[in-house]
């Protein structure tokens, strides 16, 4: 850490991409996508020659655990203020050869008196379980076990670790469906899987990989009605946990979203939402999710749908009321990982910070296809040469024009960040200056390469790069005597 660049990231040289690896950049996926989509052996050589990077993607045996293993140090320190663990969800084998379908594995380095401690265990889910003893998933359900839920049983578990966040204080790591599991902190053995909810809602539903946690509060939504048999209207629930709860509390239900989805009313695909002490915030673009209803574990990713007349918009829910707000955008944004969300009550205006992967007269139904193991590992060159595409956009929205149309900014020159993060406890939902992110250096880079800061007033930016090294996303710490 240094005054500059303050942050910890898991650095890897051409051995593991752990940190943001399920997270990945569909950037990549438009410019580096393949026509077969059948698992191939994976190979450090390819159709665009060595991959630099690729023994990243090197699979793991499922037996393989590591507990509290000091880490040696190759250079430079540990700052005596660091304290605390560092979680990392981590795929290590692919199984049907699709990048975001992979197991997962959970890593813990826990920092304390100058040093570092790392374990490892696998997520133990239904999917890794059933992989690991060879027994075939079974098939879908005739119907969801409540209307509008996925067509699997409620207790049915996913390869979750994607992303982490605390409930009742409990770590758990989540997917893109809200059967979330629990883990123990230390052990890294599970707990609940799937974590169990206190209300009545059911499960399982499509949700967003992440959630949001401000003010104590834990805030989401369940997507319904958008797989074969599920049953219900398509739509949205937005629900909010309250702090020391494990019940789900309804903001709003939203039925049939013809803003997302002009025609149809299905609701948009969202990795990831915003919120501000005010307000629940989804950016929706014209991107819907299959219908087929696959095995666990599995998404069908040839079958996502797309409308290329819909411009998207980003919708405001009250967290008080549960009433909508619609800002049409000029023109379609499709984000993966959003920034930041703020009230800037000198303008009036909530301002949202958001990262634009390609551009908008790309369908994700595209882009979701060449998301294959064989595109990262093989074809690196054209998804290097994507992930540097990507750039950094503030949508401003005026709260006392609602509805006003709203032309997207964008914030600097610098572009290829993905995976960004801020000074999540203290500035999540409210005004901040830096954001960090990791980086592609270059477009002939295979993968991100470096971790960039960026003054999101000024677009100002500094740099951390060594050469053969791939960094994870970047989580700051402060330094209690830093300025």
């Amino acid at each position: 850490c240094s005054s500059d660049l303050c942050c910890v990231s898991y650095i890897v040289n051409c051995a593991r991409f752990c940190l943001g690896a399920m997270r990945v950049s569909f950037a990549a996926a438009v410019l580096g996508a393949v026509a077969a989509h059948e698992h191939l052996p994976l190979l450090l050589f390819g159709d665009d020659g060595p991959n630099p990077a690729g023994l990243g993607y090197a699979e793991l045996p499922l037996d393989l655990s590591y507990s509290n293993v000091p880490l040696k140090l190759m250079e430079g320190k540990v700052p005596s203020y660091l304290n605390g663990t560092l979680y990392r969800g981590c795929p290590g084998a692919w199984p049907d050869g699709w990048w975001l379908d992979g197991l997962i594995t959970l890593n813990a380095f826990k920092f304390s008196e100058g040093q570092v401690h790392y374990s490892m265990q696998w997520n133990m889910d239904q999917v890794y379980n059933g992989t690991k003893a060879k027994t075939p998933a079974p098939a879908p359900l005739d119907k969801g076990p409540v209307p509008g839920a996925m067509p699997h049983p409620a207790n049915a578990s996913w390869q979750t670790g994607v992303a982490f966040h605390q409930i009742q204080g409990i770590v758990v790591g989540s997917t893109g469906v809200s059967n979330v599991n629990s883990f123990d902190a230390d052990t890294l053995m599970p707990l609940e899987m799937p974590f169990e909810y206190a209300d009545d809602l059911g499960a399982p539903f499509l949700s967003p990989t992440h959630d949001q946690t401000i003010d104590g509060h834990v805030l989401s939504h369940l997507v319904t009605g958008m797989q074969k048999n599920s049953g219900g209207e398509p739509g949205y629930i937005v629900t909010s946990i309250k702090p020391g709860s494990r019940h789900r509390d309804v903001v709003a239900r939203i039925e049939k979203p013809k803003e997302s989805s002009p025609v149809k009313g299905f609701p948009s695909f969202q990795h990831m939402p915003l919120a501000t002490s005010e307000h629940y915030i989804m950016v929706e673009a014209p991107c819907y999710y299959p219908d087929t209803a696959t095995k666990v574990g599995n998404v069908d990713w040839t079958g996502w749908r797309s409308n290329i007349l819909a411009s998207g918009n980003v919708r405001l829910v009250s967290r008080s009321s549960g009433e909508s707000i619609i800002y049409p955008l000029s023109y379609s944004v499709f984000a993966i990982h959003h920034i930041n969300a703020y009230h800037d009550k000198a303008s009036n205006e909530v301002v949202v910070d958001t990262i634009q992967l390609f551009p908008s007269e790309v369908p994700c139904s595209l882009a979701f296809k060449g998301t294959t193991m064989e595109s990262y590992v093989k074809g690196w060159k054209k998804t290097g040469f994507g992930l540097s595409k990507s750039k950094l956009l503030r949508l401003r929205l005026p709260l006392d024009k609602p509805g006003q149309k709203v032309t997207p900014q964008e914030l600097g020159s610098i572009r290829g960040m993905e995976f960004p993060t801020i000074r999540y406890d203290d500035h999540n939902g409210k005004p901040y200056k830096f954001m960090y992110a990791c980086w592609v250096s270059g477009p002939d880079k295979p993968v991100f390469d470096a971790l960039v800061k960026i003054n999101v007033d000024t677009g100002d930016h500094i740099s951390w790069k060594v050469e053969g090294h791939y960094p994870g996303e970047p989580i700051f710490v402060a330094d209690p005597d830093g300025s």
